[in-house]
């Protein structure tokens, strides 16, 4: 039997979650019976050079570099299928999942959409492209249970059409030989410094001005000289974060040290995770954080809630509230036993039910699914 020939598409590859699940994707996917393409439409991004290390071409367009709509994209990506004899397209993104479904439906051939995040601003008309475009889709994968409901009573799609797969991630890539002095000493912090960290861009949606708020609350308390904080991520926010944190008097203990991308080492130094989203799909740092056996707190927004459960697995606070970040921040520095409890079963939850590994299979049913159908 030939090979299935996937043409995976995304905007670019820039470090962030939706990019690092398709990385775990591709390294997990069975070569045996798949053969990936990976077609960024504007340039590669960061992640582009992990993609081809192992062994997947990733072809950049350059296109959709002025707002709006392009009308190059659709002709361009046509050629690229037609030249790359591709089976079956895997979309990611809204610009990716409009563009490669077009292009799909007019090569005939079949689509797979995933969406990622929940809805922020609702925009009428691209809930009528999404409606009519799933007609033209083999199935839409939606990444957590709040995407999956926007999908449904959002865009209205049809409930055949919608398949939850939730996010996932490498549990490979959380794993360092890196001992804990060492991890914190890179960030310039000492053994004994008590570390609360986040990952993620530097941008509306991941709330880390409330992170700042709510550390400026907790460096008040008795033993607040050890706590640090380790902000990862870069973004457009990123020198108002820091004009935030000089202002609220905070700067000399915090860190910022843009993108990394071996993130073992950055959950390795950290002793507590914030994650203070304002909206979500499910966040893949959170659940990094959780496989590397740290104790979570993090907002109740999209698929926090399916994973963390009743605050059994990490503590969940209302977004947009500081004062709640802090607490619970505070309740785990308190009670170091109850924080070793809670890393312990949030481990455990995400080692079992969100490896890439599990997904990609699920993805591989599809994938053979589609092409036959």
């Amino acid at each position: 039997m030939n090979k299935i020939r996937l043409l995976h598409l995304i905007t670019r590859l820039p470090i962030g979650g939706a990019e690092r699940l398709l990385l775990g994707i591709l390294r997990n996917l069975d070569g045996g019976q798949f053969e990936s393409v990976v077609c960024c439409i504007q340039d590669r991004g960061e992640l582009a050079d992990e993609a081809e290390a192992l062994g997947i071409p990733v072809i950049s367009l350059g296109l959709m570099n002025h707002g709006g709509h392009d009308r190059q994209v659709v002709p361009a990506l046509r050629r690229l299928m037609r030249e790359q004899r591709i089976d079956l397209v895997h979309s990611h993104l809204y610009h990716a999942n409009l563009y490669g479904r077009l292009a799909a439906r007019r090569e005939g051939i079949p689509a797979i959409a995933s969406v990622h995040n929940t809805y922020k601003k609702r925009k009428w008309y691209r809930h009528l492209i999404n409606r009519w475009l799933a007609g033209k889709t083999f199935v839409v994968t939606a990444g957590s249970e709040d995407v999956e409901r926007d999908l449904l009573e959002v865009d209205h799609l049809p409930k055949a059409k919608v398949v939850r797969l939730p996010n996932s991630i490498d549990l490979a890539r959380v794993e360092t030989t890196l001992s804990v002095a060492e991890a914190k000493q890179r960030f310039g912090f000492a053994a004994t410094d008590l570390v609360i960290g986040s990952v993620g861009r530097v941008e509306e949606q991941k709330g880390q001005v409330f992170l700042l708020e709510a550390f400026a609350k907790l460096r008040r308390r008795p033993d607040g000289d050890k706590l640090k904080l380790l902000l990862v991520g870069d973004g457009r926010l990123l020198p108002q974060i820091k004009e935030s944190a000089e202002r609220l008097g905070i700067a000399e203990a915090c860190r910022f040290p843009g993108n990394i991308a071996r993130l073992a080492e950055v959950y390795r130094a950290i002793d507590l995770f914030a994650m203070p989203s304002l909206w979500e799909g499910l966040s893949l740092a959170m659940l990094e954080a959780m496989a590397s056996g740290l104790p979570v707190v993090a907002t109740e927004v999209g698929g926090a809630r399916d994973v963390l459960g009743d605050n059994r697995y990490g503590l969940l606070v209302p977004p947009h509230d500081a004062d709640a970040l802090a607490a619970a921040l505070g309740k785990l520095l308190d009670d170091p036993r109850a924080a070793a409890e809670l890393a312990a079963t949030g481990k455990n939850r995400v080692h079992a039910n969100y490896s890439v590994t599990t997904l990609t299979n699920q993805l591989a049913e599809l994938y053979r699914a589609a092409v036959e159908h």
